[in-house]
């Protein structure tokens, strides 16, 4: 038996650090804009104190005479050019975190992407695809956020609160330790608002999901409902989501009004104790005019850092969350690596003529630990060419078999072989050369109807495309699409029975010696079934064909029936 090795799980942490140290000249700039962003906001104020107390204060424009002009200029351009300093480094900022935040989302769906395309059959079987789409999507987000608006944005935010509260300590230390006394009452009442408005929020998004729900799911069962004269019940059901709607908008409507307010107020009573500080002239903390002035504007300043800290701390909450699931995507655990000889070697023996045998060896398989085994040390010899049909109650294991002998499920024991090749070592873009899979529904890639068949495999050329069609009859009609075998396809195109036409199609282009048909004629009439069969029993000249099925008239003769009952295999 060829052994084989599971690949390395990653996980968020090393890929974020691989892409901080490949792009490590965007970090640095990340770090050159930041600091600059932040010292840079603290010179304004201290170029409005030194103008109010050397050339404003008392007694100071008199003795500067003539040359006062001439340096209010002087400072006044620097306030001017120091703002725009502040503008470069904010526009520096916002572009670095943007580039960073891209590069992250997309390297991390990539490496998603990548693992996705390394799961066996079995994760998709038990995950719901919407919480894989979800990690693909809101996971990344919220990841990519912790850069952008997380913990780059608290660090800049904290710098500028650190550098406000040093800047004041600096021309007094009772204006720093006053302003420390104040930070932590301001975030407070921040927060206690910004929760209040973020829960409405939620709750308000699940009430017009409702709303917006509740409207086609009443016209979908309109005739129901007028039969049992429940138009009053609706109304009244519809009147409630609609009240409690708006209920919840004017709670957000009223948090939003009161807030602004309430800061407003809070940073004028700071201020005022700010005036009254330096009114007071006390002889331990002398507050000269330009302080006061300088510190106003470091205080109308402190709110928004403030403020944003609150929003960033859910950034990186909610980050934590995805980086967690995200996590445990990156460690699944994997297919086997394959053995691209395995393949070269049986080719090599289907091109000499060599017929196909496939032998399951003690086969068993649950789909969770401690859940019922759905196969039972199974073994089975389908001599080549030879026609099964598996039969069984629904839930049996038939479907699960047909996935296991082309290996889509890898069972906890025993193992399929072809010509003595364990089909595990196989890789996933070879097996459409031995197995052609015809299932129940017809499942659509984006792309033409020619895709449909060629399924971006390279070596299927347009000749094999309209062969196969023809094959089944459904060159004609998909010459009379609009651009024939490159129209667009589209589920509306074609009737049920031209769905498992294509599939068949599909199927047998690569020519394989193999087909394996589950349930195909479930949906179809008895017309269009007879139709299918009659193109199937042609399909399967030379093959070997595995099918499942309830009813036995719905197969192509074959030439054993096998019954798949609590885990074990019985000819009928």
């Amino acid at each position: 038996m060829t052994m084989h090795t599971e690949r390395k799980n990653t996980t968020t942490a090393v890929i974020i650090y691989d892409i901080l140290a490949k792009y490590w000249y965007i970090t640095l700039l990340l770090v050159v804009s930041a600091a600059g962003a932040v010292f840079a906001g603290l010179v304004p104020p201290r170029i409005m104190q030194s103008l109010i107390d050397t050339y404003l204060g008392s007694g100071n424009a008199a003795a500067a005479g003539s040359g006062l002009n001439g340096k209010l200029v002087k400072i006044a351009a620097a306030y001017f050019a120091s703002f725009a300093v502040i503008a470069l480094f904010e526009i520096s900022k916002e572009a670095v975190l943007s580039a960073a935040g891209q590069k992250i989302a997309v390297t991390m769906r990539t490496a998603m992407m990548r693992k996705m395309a390394h799961l066996p059959a079995l994760y998709f079987s038990s995950h719901e695809s919407g919480a894989t789409v979800s990690r693909f999507t809101n996971d990344i987000e919220a990841i990519q956020s912790l850069f952008t608006n997380g913990v780059v944005g608290m660090a800049i935010d904290l710098l500028k609160i650190i550098g406000i509260v040093v800047s004041m300590w600096m021309f007094n230390s009772l204006l720093g330790i006053f302003m420390l006394c104040v930070l932590p009452l301001v975030y407070v009442l921040t927060r206690f608002f910004q929760r209040r408005m973020l829960g409405a929020q939620k709750r308000k998004r699940g009430i017009i999901a409702r709303v917006s729900g509740f409207v086609p799911e009443t016209v979908r069962s309109i005739r129901m409902i007028h039969s049992f004269g429940k138009e009053s019940y609706m109304q009244r059901k519809y009147a409630e989501c609609i009240t409690e709607s708006y209920n919840t908008i004017e709670k957000i409507n009223l948090y939003d009004s009161i807030y602004s307010p309430i800061i407003r107020t809070i940073c004028s009573l700071i201020i005022a104790a700010v005036a009254v500080l330096a009114s007071a002239r006390l002889p331990f903390a002398l507050i000269t005019a330009g302080m006061a002035a300088a510190s106003i504007q470091y205080i109308m300043d402190v709110f928004d850092p403030i403020g944003n800290i609150g929003m960033e701390l859910q950034s990186i909450q909610s980050a934590f969350a995805g980086i967690s699931r995200v996590n445990e995507f990156l460690a699944e655990k994997e297919e086997p690596q394959k053995n691209e000889n395995s393949a070269a070697v049986l080719f090599q023996q289907i091109r000499t003529g060599e017929k196909i045998t496939i032998e399951l060896r003690h086969v068993t398989f649950a789909y969770g630990a401690g859940t019922e085994k759905i196969l039972d040390d199974v073994s089975l010899l389908i001599q080549p060419e030879e026609r099964i049909t598996f039969a069984g109650r629904t839930g049996a294991g038939k479907s699960t078999l047909f996935n296991i002998i082309p290996g889509l499920l890898i069972p906890q024991s025993g193992e399929v072989l072809i010509n003595g090749i364990s089909v595990t070592t196989i890789p996933n873009t070879d097996k459409r050369r031995i197995f052609g899979c015809v299932a129940q529904h017809f499942d659509f890639i984006r792309g033409t109807v020619a895709d449909q068949i060629a399924m971006g495999d390279s070596a299927v050329t347009r000749a094999d495309i309209e062969e196969a069609l023809d094959f089944t009859g459904m060159l004609e009609y998909v010459n009379s699409l609009e651009k024939g075998p490159d129209t667009t396809a589209a589920q509306h195109l074609f009737s049920q029975g031209q769905l498992q036409l294509l599939a068949v199609s599909r199927a047998i282009v690569t020519r394989p010696p193999v087909l394996l048909l589950d349930e195909i004629t479930a949906n179809l009439d008895s017309a269009t079934e007879k139709a299918l069969l009659t193109v199937l029993e042609k399909a399967g000249r030379g093959r070997t064909v595995l099918s499942v099925s309830h009813r036995l008239s719905a197969q192509i003769p074959c030439d054993r029936v096998i019954t798949v009952e609590n885990g074990r295999l019985s000819d009928a």
